[in-house]
């Protein structure tokens, strides 16, 4: 205990069970604790016997030195002194190291008169040779004499508690570094207290996992907490473990967790582990959880994935596998069973497995690869294995690493095949080098080979004769000494580059023949391995390909020289569309104007010269202002289907219903004068070239305002929706797509259907021009207006039933 927070108090009472020997009682003392007459010499004999032979130290001190009238073996103890070094002396002259401690405190009584006591008191006493830090409770008791007003002395009455003090400390400090262990563990802890499983401890990790602030446990109890445990093992196990004071530890339990979607099912990894008080009882219970939910969640799906390609290669010659690394538990496909000798149906073990292999390859050849794929992730080796009949057979194994958490390695997937054959052959391949030579010298083919540092070894002899050097000299001199300067640079880099790394080299470059000439090669060489994976040797072969390259090169010359006699024709057709767009601006003005004047000079004839006219003449000036007129009409119609075909795309986005009241509006006299109905849905905002689309909206509605049929007034009903690509029935139609469609349906004179196609032509008309006026070329404009928007337009009718225009456009992405 620090000096500076040493507790003491005063006091008016003595313990009972302490007695004072003096006359008269202490100021403050009740009458029945005064003490014994101590004139009486059997009085005070009887008095000092009792203070020697009690258990607590107790000392009687005189005279403002405080000196030592007596002190019984309990407190010569306690201060490790003789009576001789203490009694009849001052105090401080025995214990001087108590003096700043204690002085102050005594002169105080000594003054007063008032009783101290003081409880864990810390003073450093000089005790067996050697300071020690010691802790007291005791009673500074004021002794008056017979008649005195004032103390003449001061009683002390002490216990040293020193083991108590130290005991505690260590055990708040026992308990602060287990609050610490807890807190600060990774894994989640909690702590519960009592039978009633108080909550009084719970770290982050837990907190994360109860998805809850520490505020809103700790001091609750956990079925508060948490009534969804109610019905579950888990308080039933905790009881349990409080009960009989043993642990209780379980892996992959499942427990349904309240969260924001209801309750959610997890798999733990716990322990309940009881807490002992100092007398062995249990007070708590420390619970440990992992939260394992995605690594079960995610070898469920390893397993099924491994049932579903364990299906997907039955019949193949290829085995799969999947390994807890951590526990080496092994799911595996009938297969491998096979591969390594058994039946289809025998379930093996990591361990069996491995006992499979030649004893030679496991350690020099697997084990090595196993260790390597835990750092790169990828596992590769061919090894042997043998049979239970001792047949050697090889295999090639494949797989791939799967890391948890900090790069810790959880599980391996992998394949296995047989590959006896394929090693036999190489081993008879090898065997026969000499027939090797020999098939390469026959082959037209160069064919060379290169050691591990890519440095050429052999040739075979077409590549000889082609150089005119021998076998020696290119290895002495460098084979690169055989390409055309201009390709060395990239060839030797593409070389060196898969030396290093291990690929396939292919480069085409020019070798140089006996005769000076350079022809083109395809050179390839790829690297022979041994059963561990190591490269051994290159392969390599060069192949004529100079025919075919000038051949090549040709072609690139004159497909160059057609772009170019594109991009010519294409300059023409862009100078060819703006004579077309001067023409159409002469045809809306040069060519009307003479028109306009045929229309006035006949009017006015007919106004001023109607009287000398005949009956004949005047109906040839009414035909010559109606062919005028239709003439005039012609020439518009077929500017706007030029404006249709080359006008600039200036998209706004535009409320389509507006531009259907517009339309409306403008067509308002003949919409009343035919009585007609215009019904609407409530069209798209879409960005569209708008004076087109109210053109698009104005022949439609006024070409169902024209072929009036006999049912009556006219009835326009405007729909729109959206439908997919594939379900319209219109080439070009992309089917990954969506489109919003506007139908036009009217109840008019209608059409054949085999004439669908022919109304969206340019001057095509189903009917006579003396029944219903036109050109024949709206519904021509319209197909070039939606076309313009990347649309598309259809036509379904019947005669004297009615038509549909339907207007197709891509939804906006």
């Amino acid at each position: 205990m620090d000096k500076s927070n040493k507790q003491y108090q005063h006091t008016s009472e003595v313990s009972p069970n302490y007695t004072v020997p003096v006359n008269q009682p202490s100021e403050g003392m009740a009458p029945d604790t005064a003490a014994p007459d101590a004139s009486a010499p059997d009085g005070e004999s009887k008095f000092r016997d009792t203070v020697k032979q009690a258990p607590v130290g107790m000392t009687i001190l005189r005279g403002a030195d405080f000196a030592v009238e007596m002190a019984n073996e309990a407190y010569l103890r306690i201060v490790d002194r003789t009576e001789e070094e203490l009694v009849g002396k001052s105090l401080f002259t025995g214990l001087p190291e108590v003096r700043a401690y204690v002085e102050p405190i005594l002169l105080n009584v000594l003054h007063t008169g008032i009783a101290y006591h003081g409880n864990e008191f810390e003073v450093t006493l000089r005790r067996f040779g050697q300071p020690q830090q010691c802790y007291f409770n005791f009673v500074y008791q004021p002794l008056f004499d017979d008649d005195a007003e004032n103390a003449s002395g001061v009683m002390v009455v002490a216990i040293e508690v020193t083991q108590q003090v130290l005991s505690t400390q260590a055990l708040q400090r026992s308990e602060n570094q287990f609050r610490n262990l807890v807190t600060q563990s990774q894994f989640a802890k909690a702590i519960f207290k009592g039978p009633e499983l108080v909550i009084s401890i719970a770290n982050e990790s837990m907190l994360n996992i109860w998805r809850r602030r520490l505020d809103e446990v700790v001091g609750e109890k956990l079925v508060d907490v948490f009534p969804e445990l109610k019905g579950q093992k888990f308080i039933e196990l905790l009881n349990e473990v409080y009960t009989t004071a043993k642990i209780y530890r379980e892996n992959e339990a499942v427990a349904y967790v309240d969260g924001p979607g209801g309750l959610k099912k997890h798999y733990l990894d716990f322990q309940y582990a009881p807490i002992f008080e100092m007398d062995g009882g249990v007070s708590g219970i420390m619970a440990s959880v992992n939260d394992v939910t995605d690594k079960v969640t995610l070898r469920q799906q390893f397993a099924e994935t491994a049932d579903r390609l364990s299906l997907a290669t039955d019949g193949t010659r290829l085995a799969t596998w999947d390994l807890n690394i951590q526990t080496r538990e092994i799911i595996h496909s009938g297969r491998m069973a096979v591969i390594l000798g058994y039946d289809e149906d025998t379930v093996l073990s990591h361990a069996e497995m491995r006992d499979r292999l030649h004893p030679e390859d496991r350690h020099a050849i697997v084990e090595k690869a196993f260790q390597a794929a835990l750092e790169t992730g990828t596992y590769y080796y061919e090894a042997r294995i043998i049979h239970r009949d001792q047949s050697v057979h090889w295999v090639r194994t494949q797989g791939k690493v799967i890391f948890g958490e900090g790069r810790e390695p959880q599980r391996m997937l992998g394949t296995m095949m047989d590959i006896t054959d394929r090693k036999e052959s190489e081993l008879a391949l090898t065997t026969s080098e000499g027939k090797f030579r020999t098939l390469a010298d026959s082959l037209p083919q160069f064919v060379w080979t290169a050691d591990v540092a890519g440095n050429l070894n052999y040739f075979n002899r077409s590549m000889l004769s082609y150089t005119g050097h021998s076998g020696a000299e290119i290895e002495r001199d460098g084979w690169l000494q055989l390409v055309h300067p201009d390709d060395r640079e990239e060839s030797w880099r593409l070389w060196i580059e898969a030396i290093r790394e291990g690929g396939d080299f292919v480069f085409e470059h020019r070798l140089q023949r006996s005769n000076g000439e350079y022809r083109w090669y395809q050179c390839r060489a790829i690297p022979q391995r041994s059963a561990d994976g190591t490269i051994e040797m290159w392969v390599g072969t060069s192949l004529d390909i100079h025919d075919n390259r000038l051949f090549i090169d040709q072609l690139e010359t004159k497909v160059q020289e057609r772009t170019q006699q594109l991009q010519v024709a294409n300059s023409e057709l862009i100078r060819t569309n703006m004579e077309l767009a001067q023409f159409a601006y002469v045809a809306s003005h040069d060519l009307q104007e003479p028109l306009r004047k045929i229309q006035t000079f006949a009017t006015r004839i007919l106004e001023t010269e109607n009287d000398n006219l005949s009956e004949r003449g005047k109906d040839y000036f009414h035909r010559m202002q109606a062919s005028s007129t239709r003439m005039q009409q012609l020439i518009i119609d077929l500017l706007a289907f030029s404006r249709a075909n080359v006008a600039e795309k200036h998209l706004e986005s535009t409320d389509l219903n507006l531009v259907l009241q517009n339309v409306k509006d403008q067509l308002s006299d003949i919409i009343q004068a035919e009585n007609a109905v215009i019904k609407s849905d409530a069209l798209p905002v879409r960005e569209v070239i708008v004076y087109q689309f109210e053109q698009l909206f104005m022949n439609l509605i006024a070409n169902a305002l024209k072929f009036i049929g006999p049912n009556g007034a006219p009835v326009v009903e405007i729909r729109s929706g959206e439908v997919a690509g594939a379900a319209i029935p219109l080439p070009g139609a992309d089917a990954t797509r969506h489109y919003q469609y506007i139908s036009f349906t009217d109840n008019g004179i209608g059409f054949d259907p085999q004439y669908k196609d022919r109304i969206f032509q340019v001057f095509q008309r189903l009917h006579n021009r003396s029944a219903y006026e036109g050109t024949g070329i709206g519904l021509a404009i319209c197909k070039k207006i939606v076309e313009n928007h990347k649309g598309l337009i259809d036509a379904v009718g019947k005669p004297g039933i009615g038509s549909t225009f339907i207007i197709y456009l891509p939804v906006e992405s």
